[in-house]
């Protein structure tokens, strides 16, 4: 019975304290009347809660955006790890709101400034490589009739996406 008890025991501080595979998706779209790249970042709040502990911030800083430091610091944080660059112009990226979902997830809403959309676009996609190395990040990125979808890993973490006849 012990044996039995400390097996459990283990198997049990094992699942809390790790799992294997550390993924965040992002969906992009340019918008043609607007003229700007509108965007979803999905992630695990689970990954968060542990880099935000270390940062001094916490997940209900995402649910109170208005007039509040922390998200302008997560915003920021966010940010950094996620670019676009149209030739040599970085797109200037906001995040405009976010949404805790009882499936687990985090979502995280961003738009541009309006930008003329080019042929090319460089998307850097980073987000939480820094702290977990298997991290792995997918995009898919939607214009006209146009859909491409990249993978990012720890040493691929810039894609370039080519669009036919912009």
């Amino acid at each position: 019975m012990k044996n039995i008890l400390l097996i459990l025991f283990c198997g049990l501080q094992s699942l809390a304290f790790s799992h294997d595979f550390y993924f965040s998706f992002a969906e992009l779209e340019y918008n043609d009347i607007s003229q700007r790249f509108e965007s979803t970042v999905s992630v695990s709040p689970h990954d968060l809660e542990r880099i935000f502990y270390e940062k001094g911030w916490s997940i209900d800083d995402l649910e109170n955006e208005s007039n509040n430091a922390n998200f302008e610091a997560i915003s920021q944080w966010v940010l950094n790890q996620y670019t676009l660059t149209i030739g040599e112009q970085q797109v200037d990226l906001i995040i405009i709101g976010c949404e805790i979902e009882l499936t687990g997830l985090i979502y995280f809403y961003i738009e541009s400034k309006p930008i003329e959309i080019g042929d090319l676009i460089s998307v850097k996609f980073n987000l939480l490589m820094d702290e977990f190395p298997e991290q792995q990040n997918k995009l898919t990125f939607y214009y006209r009739d146009q859909t491409i979808t990249k993978s990012f890993l720890q040493n691929a973490f810039v894609q370039e996406i080519k669009l036919e006849n912009s």
